[in-house]
């Protein structure tokens, strides 16, 4: 069992426990036995069979409750909402990816708790473990893209400076016949260039990250259809082997993008 199952596995049973149909039969009860105990001419029943009733009727609940795919679900997805937190990111869709990724997961979560046989529902925990470490990945790529963003318009204007300065640094040097200036020129020159160079890579950068950000998305929710489809059989036949290994490759190649945007970012402060 992985972290984000113990964690749900808690959390579905404290919100078991205090969702508002729970609130609602302990004060009903409460109510009946009190009034059972005031009132008993009146009304069927004494004050303990009351509250037998309703710690029996709580029971059934907080059971419904365990064994429902959907609560479970949104209280996955409330864990993952706390821990990745999309509110932070400022781009709308980036939001929205974030969010979209998160549903895969919280269902992909309940479809193991779904599982009846042992052995499928460890092999299918298994790659949960993997796919955790892939949102992970998924949600630092947004993040960065969101920073530049914010920092799109300040990028911008410094390409607009540099380049206006190359120029005219290279009419400066065609007119410069002072060799100490003109060595101070070329140095100034080289600068701005590779100011130009990392600006024009980030772009680059954040480009493929976008359109990996889109793929990974995509082939998330390719994965969770498999999930849904793996059964025992698949353990043995090498199915679910190729799943997380797809999986891992993905977390590879997303690893890789966020080592570069960083390595950019460096250079570029």
């Amino acid at each position: 069992m992985n972290e984000l199952q113990e964690q749900a596995q808690k959390a579905i049973l404290q919100e078991s426990f205090f969702r508002w149909e729970s609130a609602v039969l302990i004060s009903l009860t409460l109510l009946l036995a009190v009034m059972s105990g005031m009132v008993g001419d009146y009304m069927p029943g004494s004050p303990i069979l009351w509250l037998i009733a309703g710690l029996l009727a709580e029971t059934g609940l907080v059971y419904s409750s365990l064994k429902d795919p959907e609560f479970g679900r949104q209280v996955v997805a409330k864990l993952l909402a706390n821990q990745f937190k999309p509110g932070d990111l400022h781009d709308n869709k980036l939001k929205s990816q974030i969010k979209t990724a998160l549903d895969y997961r919280s269902r992909i979560d309940a479809n193991i708790r779904d599982q009846d046989d042992s052995m499928l529902k460890d092999e299918l925990s298994d790659t949960a473990v993997k796919i955790d470490e892939w949102l992970q990945n998924i949600y630092g790529l947004a993040q960065r893209i969101d920073r530049y963003q914010q920092q799109k318009r300040i990028m911008s204007r410094d390409k607009q400076r540099a380049t206006k300065r190359i120029y005219e640094i290279d009419e400066q040097l065609a007119l410069e016949t002072d060799e100490a200036v003109k060595a101070q020129l070329r140095r100034n020159l080289a600068a701005k260039q590779t100011q130009l160079e990392t600006i024009d890579q980030l772009d680059s950068t954040i480009e493929r990250a976008r359109l990996q950000l889109e793929n990974s998305l995509t082939h998330l929710g390719t994965i969770y259809s498999q999930t849904m489809l793996v059964d025992v059989k698949d353990i043995d036949n090498g199915r679910s082997r190729r799943l997380r290994q797809s999986i891992n490759d993905e977390v590879v190649e997303l690893g890789d993008i966020l080592l570069s945007m960083d390595e950019v970012y460096a250079d570029e402060l």
